[in-house]
Formats: C-alpha cells, structure tokens, sequence
C-alpha cells in the first residue's frame, strides 16, 4: 500500500511541476501573441480533448507531464509544410517575435517552477507555524558499532573542521554542511574536534546507509523548533528557496568539477524518495515536493540547448552576431544535446538500481 501511495504521490508531483513550467511558457507565448496549438496535462494518446478560442487543451492517457506546442519553435518537431502551420504568419511564430520576447518564453517555465517552490516553502511553514533552526555540528548520540564511535566521538563533542584526502575541508556552522559533505568526500576524512576545553584530531571513512540512501559518519546532533508569527512565513520560503537553491549550485559545481557523479539519482531514485518522505508525512513530502520543483527549474536554465537555457544561450549568440543560426544547425545540436541528456538519464536511472541492491 505505502509503495502504491509513493507511485501516486511521485506521478502528482512530477506532473504539477512540469504542468506549471509549461503553463509559464503558454502564458507569456500567449501574451505575445504567439500562436500555440495544444496545451496538454499528459502524454500519449488523447483521452479529452476541447477547443479553446485557437488552442486545444487536452488530457492525454500517460499522467505524467504535459506540454505546450507552440508555432515556430525550431527543435525539429515541426515543418513549414505541417498543414497547420501553413497558415500561421511570421509574427505569431515563436521564432518570429523579438529575440527578448522569446527570452521571456524560455523563462517562464524556470520562473513558474521557483515560484512554486516558493509557494510550497511557504505554505509548509505556515502550516507548520514553527521553524527548524539547522543543528549544530555538535554530536548528541553516537550510534553504537558505528565509524564515530570507532573514531572516538562523544556526545557534546563539537567537529569544528573537516577535511578530506583531496586537500577540499570545510568548517561546518551546521550539521547539514557535514553531511552534503561527506556525500561527495566519502573516502578518509580527518575531523577536528572540540572537547570541553582541548582540540583533537581524529579520522574516519563515512558508511553508506541504504536506508538513508547516502553516507553517514554515525552519529546523531539535534536541532530545535522556533515558533513564527504567519507573516513571517513569506520571509521563511524566500530563505528556504535561496538555501536549496544555493544548495543544488553548489552540487552541479561538484558535477563540473567530476565529484559526486555517483550520487546522481534519476527516476527510480526519485520515486524511492518520494515514498519514505511521504510516509514520513505531508510536512516532509512537501518540502521535498519544492525541493525538486527548484531543481527541475535551475536544471532546465543551464546552457545545454535541448534545454530552455540552451535555447536562450543560441538566441543570445544570435543576438552577439548579428544574424539567424541556421535553423538545421539548431535542430541537429538540440538532438545531439538531448541523446548527451538520456545517455545521462541512463547513467542516473543505473546508479539508482545499483543503491536499491
């Protein structure tokens, strides 16, 4: 039951975020006039479908995403000689309407998924009515039989450094701070550590936890509830939005940089994740809910053209020089760009099996 309720709770949630990204990009199309011919929740065969003043809204049979078909978006999927484009004039092509009004399209979609992760950021904390202060990089309980307790933690002891064998450290203000950390740097690590009034060294290798679906030292600090007033809750979600988002920053960074490759998780990964956050309740589900709305967008903003950061990269180039890229150079690195993303998804989707087993 609780896998069958994930599976539902996964579908829902993927499909509002990508639903949302869309309907930013046919509102602001619309806005500029461009001619859009189907907004669809779902894909594959059509299951409803009605005609709206010029565009088809449809509810199709796979619940998962959505899209929004728009005239003259160069990625291959239309031909001046598909029948209903023949009649569509050049200004209400996506392609024939100013190169900053295009910007705007491609944006929109980042922006609706920020912004619903804001919202959904926010409305936890209302609900809430309290915040969780982060824990500090103080150990509370060490795990019996664990590399902490090995390397000789105690409670109260305080880790004020940590450092890895490629050179990378950190001095954690949080608890959090140690844990993304050791995510990427799970081979040896040295921890300073403050004990009452002495300063100690000592090392220890990170254990992964398939429960956790990540690595852990083995020890447990505490954090601690603050109640807010509700107006403080619009300041909570831009805190919390900026913090995730600096967050999965600062994860692609590793990625560029080669670290951290086999934390990459896909579909399968995801879908693990979103069951144990919703049986740890509506709190947990919907903050992981923002969490990947806020990745989705960034995700979709980098310079990668089968992507909307792509796109606006090639009208920013188009800009630079002076004239059209052609229109099948487009098409064609849009193609090889989106077999580089499968070929990544392929990757994601096998690191997710390999941590189930």
């Amino acid at each position: 039951m609780d896998f069958i309720i994930g599976i539902i709770a996964f579908v829902v949630m993927l499909s509002v975020i990508v639903i949302l990204h869309e309907l930013g990009h046919f509102l602001v199309a619309r806005h500029f006039g461009v001619y859009c011919k189907e907004f669809s929740i779902g894909m594959g065969p059509c299951l409803y479908q009605k005609k709206g003043k010029e565009t088809d809204f449809s509810i199709r049979a796979i619940p998962f995403g959505g899209y929004v078909m728009m005239a003259g978006e160069e990625d291959g999927s239309q031909s001046d000689e598909d029948s209903w484009l023949k009649d569509i004039p050049n200004e209400r092509r996506l392609n024939g309407i100013a190169k900053w009004k295009q910007v705007c399209v491609m944006i929109a979609g980042i922006v609706m998924n920020v912004l619903l992760a804001w919202i959904i950021y926010m409305g936890v904390a209302l609900a809430q009515g309290y915040v969780v202060e982060d824990a500090k990089p103080i150990v509370y309980v060490v795990q019996e039989n664990s590399v902490a307790q090995k390397a000789g933690l105690e409670k109260d002891d305080h880790i004020i450094k940590v450092e890895s064998k490629d050179g990378k450290s950190i001095k954690p203000k949080t608890q959090y701070e140690i844990l993304e950390f050791i995510q990427y740097h799970h081979d040896t690590l040295t921890l300073t550590v403050k004990r009452n009034d002495t300063t100690f060294k000592t090392t220890l290798k990170p254990s992964y936890d398939k429960e956790m679906e990540g690595y852990t030292i083995g020890y447990k600090a505490i954090a601690y509830a603050k109640k807010i007033p509700w107006y403080q809750s619009l300041w909570v979600g831009c805190q919390n939005t900026w913090e995730s988002a600096t967050m999965i920053f600062q994860s692609l960074n590793m990625i560029i940089h080669g670290q951290g490759l086999e934390n990459l998780s896909g579909p399968v990964g995801i879908l693990n994740v979103t069951s144990k956050s919703v049986q740890y309740g509506l709190d947990t589900y919907f903050s992981f809910f923002a969490m990947i709305s806020l990745n989705i967008g960034i995700f979709n903003a980098l310079p990668i053209p089968a992507l909307d950061g792509g796109r606006i990269l090639i009208l920013l180039i188009e800009k630079i020089i002076g004239r059209k890229v052609s229109t099948k150079v487009v098409e064609n690195i849009i193609m090889a760009s989106f077999v580089l993303l499968m070929l990544l998804f392929l990757y994601a989707t096998y690191n997710d099996i390999v941590r189930l087993f």
